[in-house]
């Protein structure tokens, strides 16, 4: 009798697994478990939706986690999911470091990048491929047995959490950061008549940055805009950014040396490579150096999403990418297998724009998985222009952290 349940539920995961759909609800039934919302900072009452947790989602000793993929193409979709699920880790594990996690991988072995499979096993206590029939059997054997599964990096994980705790959160009064420089910037550049047909005549130094480097690198935005594509524009994520433009123009009046600035994201060290995963990179919008602390300052800037209406459905997954990104940035792997824990050698700062309060019952709720994540310092968008979108310049509040509290090197000679 339990041989002919397990084929039919064997049988069930291998159609779900497939197409991705219910795949969550088919790995539950197999592990007699359930999902839910666990508490990862009991200080505020935070949580994060998990698939499936043994014995219960109040105190979790085991937890499994599942994804599925199936692009058109391999590389950025699977490398969209690699971050979400480390940085749903980091979350669970910085709260309950003796916890084990079991990833569980749907699709197919062509829909995944090697790299990023590898990646999953360097990180989760155990990861089951569900294409393969013995994983599937495993898949079972957990659920009857959860202590079977072993606990990886034990140490790593105690140094993650420790240091995780150590954070300060802004206060509970602090309001999140809430501004619309992309719409506006948008309506401005729609709102300027007649067409112009050379970049430089755009009135908005904003939009008029970002058209100039869509125009000088051949890209979508300039076309469009000839056309009065006004929709395309806002949906475009190449050349036509505000947000790091704002920042672009900040660096430049202020005369800071630094590199990046709109579509020029600049590549920085990632555990990745030391694991040998040389197929991908991580990158910063704008890289500084202090003169104070005696090392680089990176700069990302991050919108809440949700277009015009800012309802901020994915607002939670970019926060857990940048989740991952802290554990990509800061820990070493010497002999590409075991993770270490290294104290934060670089200086970041956010400069957020749209809705980050969005969550009404818990506003500060993203501010504060960026803040645990190790950013040192967030601004929103909002600060560093006036009402009529102009850049700030002598009270830009970005310029005077850079310049005053971390001393960042000017262009020499400026």
């Amino acid at each position: 009798m339990a041989e002919t349940a397990w084929q039919k539920q064997s049988a069930s995961l291998v159609q779900v697994q497939i197409q991705g759909k219910g795949l969550e609800k088919e790995v539950c039934s197999v592990l007699g478990w359930n999902g839910g919302s666990v508490v990862y900072d009991k200080t505020h009452g935070y949580k994060v939706q998990v698939d499936a947790a043994y014995p219960n989602l109040v105190e979790p000793e085991y937890i499994v986690s599942v994804t599925y993929t199936n692009p058109d193409m391999r590389g950025h979709s699977n490398e969209n999911k690699l971050q979400l699920k480390v940085g749903e880790l980091v979350l669970l594990k910085g709260a309950y470091p003796d916890l084990r996690v079991i990833l569980v991988i749907g699709g197919t072995a062509e829909a995944w990048l090697k790299y990023v499979l590898n990646a999953f096993k360097a990180f989760f206590d155990e990861v089951l491929f569900l294409w393969n029939e013995s994983d599937r059997k495993r898949l079972a054997q957990i659920g009857i047995n959860p202590s079977s599964v072993d606990l990886m990096h034990h140490d790593f994980w105690h140094d993650v959490h420790r240091e995780r705790i150590s954070r300060p959160l802004a206060p509970q009064n602090t309001p999140p950061p809430c501004s619309n420089i992309r719409f506006s910037v948008i309506d401005a550049l729609k709102n300027q008549k007649p067409t112009v047909y050379n970049p430089n005549l755009i009135t908005n130094q904003i939009a008029r940055l970002c058209m100039l480097r869509s125009f000088d690198l051949d890209g979508a935005e300039w076309k469009s805009y000839l056309r009065g594509a006004w929709h395309s524009i806002e949906m475009s994520r190449n050349y036509f950014n505000p947000l790091e433009a704002v920042v672009e123009i900040t660096l430049t009046e202020a005369g800071f040396d630094y590199q990046g600035g709109v579509a020029r994201d600049i590549p920085v060290r990632s555990l990745l490579h030391d694991l040998g995963m040389k197929e991908t990179r991580m990158s910063e919008d704008f890289v500084l150096f202090s003169e104070r602390f005696n090392q680089p300052v990176y700069i990302q800037c991050k919108a809440s999403g949700g277009g015009r209406d800012q309802h901020g459905k994915n607002i939670q997954n970019r926060t857990k990418e940048q989740t991952a990104r802290s554990i990509f940035y800061t820990a070493s792997s010497p002999d590409g297998t075991k993770l270490i824990w290294n104290s934060k050698a670089f200086h970041w700062i956010s400069v957020l724009d749209g809705d980050w309060g969005v969550t009404r019952s818990e506003p500060l709720k993203y501010v504060h998985m960026l803040q645990m994540a190790g950013y040192d310092r967030i601004f929103a968008a909002s600060e560093l222009v006036r009402d009529n979108l102009d850049v700030r310049k002598q009270d830009n509040p970005l310029a005077l952290y850079l310049g005053q509290e971390l001393k960042c090197r000017r262009v020499q000679n400026r």
